[in-house]
């Protein structure tokens, strides 16, 4: 598990017009993809930054109409924690016994739901 507050996914960002600039993260992604694919065990990066809570696998491409679907990356899986203003947590089951290792649980703290 990999621990940091930069989302580093600019395509996929919560936000209405993302960057459209290349990332100065280039790097640092493909290197974690080499060595999640080299690892080929569960790896989890954590981070906040946007704030948007999610699941999800950033390093699996999108599938494009018309092109050849490219191999996923399942054994990367990205959590984007909570955060201001939606304050609340993410409980983190590991379980060296099942193949997936890791579970994870949105915790939503009871004073900070507003209603709509």
């Amino acid at each position: 598990m990999i621990l940091q507050q930069a989302n580093m996914f600019s395509a996929i960002l919560p936000i209405a017009d993302p960057p459209k600039t290349p990332s100065g993260f280039s790097d640092l992604l493909a290197e974690l993809e080499r060595q999640a694919v080299a690892f080929a065990r569960p790896v989890v990066l954590v981070n906040g930054d946007s704030h948007y809570f999610r699941v999800d696998k950033p390093l699996s491409p999108l599938r494009v109409r018309g092109k050849p679907p490219v191999t996923a990356l399942e054994n990367f899986t990205r959590v984007e924690t909570f955060g201001s203003p939606y304050s609340h947590w993410v409980h983190v089951s590991v379980e060296a016994d099942d193949p997936n290792v890791f579970t994870f649980r949105q915790r939503l703290v009871t004073p900070n739901v507003k209603p709509r």
